[in-house]
């Protein structure tokens, strides 16, 4: 059986100087350097069922959660034998509504696999100190189908407009949906909060953690970029401390509040109540 894994080949850039050359004439807006890797303690993701309508004691059973990091977050040279680092592939700038912005795109590897995790730059901020920061996580149903019942589409916009703004500074864009537990899973616990859950206790009924996000790509992305320290745009004391404990210098805080609806009131009053942000305009 062809393995669809086969029929998307990774690209790899091992280029001479002068087809480098060669490349940056066609693009001038395109830079592909050498690739700087990193090693550090890999992400875990659930690539679950998704269900329509589920009670807690069915999700149970038909959900079987893989492994999660949860808060052992710890620097390590291997995982299950297979190193782990992050990549840097290719930086371009892309024209946006809002602007310019350079788009350096990476690869995280995990434990055999890869998640690809993307800086949004505006202007230069090589070498510098206390740039402004916002550490975003993806979020499908928000930012491509318009969904209502979460800040996060407006808090991405909200990210890019400061760094344009109020700049130099970066939004590091990360590939874990639903707080780490997959897009599959989410929908599962979205299911829940229909029956009357909150965004915590649906995950636990699945038996998912509340929260299974790491930060160690975003450590080396601002390695990588040399950036001395940061300001980081957030709500969320979580990330602050992960990121302090793997060697982030955090010298300030930005907040990024949105203003709840109908639909969002609840999940952001859960995330104050429950999950410690800091959100005192409820």
């Amino acid at each position: 059986m062809l393995s669809l894994k086969h029929t998307l080949p990774i690209a790899k850039f091992n280029i001479s100087s002068s087809k480098k050359h060669n490349n940056e004439q066609r693009n001038p807006h395109i830079k592909i350097v050498a690739k700087s890797s990193f090693q550090n303690q890999p992400p875990q993701n659930g690539h679950q069922r998704g269900m329509k309508k589920i009670n807690a004691k069915t999700a149970r059973n038909l959900i079987k959660p893989t492994q999660f990091i949860g808060d052992a977050i710890l620097p390590v040279i291997e995982w299950a034998d297979q190193p782990t680092r992050t990549d840097f592939v290719a930086e371009t700038l892309l024209p946006t509504t809002s602007g310019y912005y350079r788009v350096r795109a990476y690869r995280h590897w995990a434990n055999g696999s890869s998640t690809e995790p993307m800086a949004i730059i505006y202007g230069d901020v090589e070498g510098l100190k206390e740039i402004p920061v916002r550490v975003h996580d993806a979020c499908f149903t928000s930012e491509v189908l318009g969904s209502m019942k979460c800040d996060c589409a407006e808090q991405l916009q909200q990210s890019m407009s400061f760094i344009r703004d109020q700049g130099p500074g970066v939004v590091v864009y990360l590939q874990q949906e639903g707080r780490g537990i997959g897009l599959a899973n989410k929908i599962a616990a979205y299911a829940l909060q229909e029956e009357g859950y909150d965004t915590v206790d649906a995950n636990r009924a699945l038996g998912l953690p509340d929260d299974s996000r790491e930060y160690t790509a975003v450590s080396n992305m601002l390695l990588d970029l040399n950036i001395k320290s940061i300001r980081l745009m957030t709500n969320n004391p979580r990330k602050i401390e992960k990121l302090t404990a793997l060697g982030v210098i955090v010298t300030g805080r930005i907040p990024c509040l949105i203003e709840g609806n109908e639909h969002s009131s609840g999940y952001l009053e859960a995330k104050a109540d429950r999950m410690r942000h800091m959100m005192d305009h409820l």
